[in-house]
């Protein structure tokens, strides 16, 4: 009993599966295509055939009307009877107005049949038949009352019609196996696919980060997904790789204010005198400052790789924001025997997150006051669906092959050492940058602004 119901079971699973459901689908989309073939085809082929039978019928019957206008009752007469013993094929009768027959091959009057321009099908007996046989029977009234019955046996036509009808019905039938199979292999290839996809998907599961799914080359919606798998798996190994990073970063990067305060926590602790004690605990205070900030900056960069904070994108006039912060640090930079001008070309309006921008462009200033030289420049341009703001001095700026290394998290270059930082900031410039649909760019100029080195965000001006 278990394994009848187990066994049922697994059919019932297979059969609501998606690869039943496709073939099922291929089977329904063949029987209605086939049906409406059928059905089209079989409409058509009648209508011809019909054509046919009743031209035949009411060429016959105007023939004969024609006769008696011109010729006579003793013409139509000949024309009748010699109708009669020509044309097996045919049926003729022609009655009087009470409707007793006067001359024909059928006993009486059928009573389906009415005078008239149109043709009708009627199964009649005629005199000396041993079966009623189908006919096309075209009727007219003569001016004198008389009637007139003229038809064609249609045997043929519905032949052809039955040999056609049971063609594309036996064309059908064999369709169905072929669309079976088509849909098999269609469901297999399909199946195959995402075997490869699955498989990549299990592997990288278990920890195998660098594996891919293979691609066709097809440039289809699966070679489509399975390039997309690709991507979204070599960034989430750019972003492990980048937290092992972060995580060696910070590990080596703790170790040093974590020993200062280790080591001012044992002179606080063998010392009496207050002032020396003040002075520990003063640096104790600056030493976790430092740690804190940094660690809240590594944790917003985080946030912001992950997505959050795009809701409080607004609407925001950028050259307008580079005017207040220029504001706000023109005394910092003339405190430093240094200049700040504005280049501003043309207003640019942009969705922005206003406090982490202004936040990295306070860090892009403070690095060209930190490490540059001369003449600071916050500039502002658009181009091609993207506004540029740049930061720029005239200094020597950051060597091209090491600007991958000064934009990792934590990482600083040698000239930098000996200056306070952790090596955060053009980090979360960058970040800053892709949370607004940009990103981070180094250049070298030689304009009417000067020369020097420039950093410039790209974000996007729509949303």
């Amino acid at each position: 009993m278990n394994e009848r119901g187990a066994s049922r079971g697994r059919w019932t699973r297979r059969l609501r599966s998606s690869h039943m459901r496709f073939i099922g689908l291929i089977l329904l989309l063949e029987l209605l295509f086939g049906g409406a073939l059928l059905l089209s085809v079989t409409q058509l082929v009648r209508a011809d055939l019909d054509a046919a039978d009743s031209a035949i019928a009411i060429d016959a019957r105007d023939t004969l009307l024609g006769i008696a206008r011109d010729q006579g009752d003793a013409s139509l007469m000949s024309a009748v009877m010699a109708r009669m013993s020509d044309d097996e094929d045919s049926v003729v009768l022609l009655v009087d107005r009470t409707g007793q027959r006067i001359a024909g091959n059928l006993a009486a009057w059928p009573p389906n049949i009415v005078p008239g321009p149109r043709w009708t099908k009627a199964t009649l007996y005629r005199v000396g038949d041993s079966a009623p046989a189908p006919f096309g029977i075209a009727a007219a009234r003569l001016p004198d009352g008389r009637r007139l019955l003229v038809g064609e046996r249609t045997d043929q036509s519905d032949q052809i019609r039955q040999t056609v009808e049971g063609t594309l019905l036996t064309a059908l039938l064999l369709a169905l196996p072929l669309a079976i199979v088509g849909a098999w292999l269609a469901v297999h290839i399909i199946d195959r696919r995402i075997t490869h996809i699955a498989a990549t998907a299990a592997g990288v599961g278990a920890g195998d980060i660098g594996r891919r799914v293979p691609l066709d080359g097809s440039g289809d919606s699966l070679d489509a997904l399975a390039g997309a798998i690709n991507a979204m798996l070599d960034r989430i190994g750019e972003l492990l790789a980048e937290l092992r990073m972060v995580t060696d970063s910070i590990a080596h990067d703790l170790r040093s204010p974590l020993t200062r305060m280790r080591a001012r926590i044992d002179r606080a602790r063998e010392t009496d005198d207050p002032a020396m004690l003040r002075a520990a605990i003063d640096g104790i205070s600056r030493e976790a400052d430092a740690l804190l900030a940094m660690l809240a900056s590594a944790l917003e960069i985080s946030r912001m790789e992950a997505g959050i904070g795009r809701d409080h994108l607004v609407p925001t006039d950028l050259g307008r924001m580079l005017a207040d912060i220029g504001e706000l640090y023109e005394p910092l930079v003339d405190e430093r025997g240094r200049e700040l001008v504005l280049a501003i070309t043309a207003p640019v309006d942009a969705p922005a997150h206003r406090e982490l921008l202004g936040q990295a462009l306070s860090n892009l200033i403070d690095n060209a006051l930190k490490y540059g030289a001369g003449r600071v420049t916050l500039s502002l341009r658009a181009e091609s669906g993207m506004a540029l703001i740049g930061v720029a001095d005239e200094g020597e700026g950051i060597p091209p092959t090491r600007e991958a290394e000064a934009m990792r998290r934590f990482g600083r270059l040698d000239s930098a050492r000996g200056i306070a930082g952790a090596g955060l900031g053009l980090s979360l410039v960058a970040a800053v940058a892709r949370m607004h649909g940009g990103r981070v760019r180094f250049a070298r100029r030689d304009d009417g602004h000067g020369s020097g080195f420039v950093v410039e965000m790209l974000i996007a001006t729509a949303g």
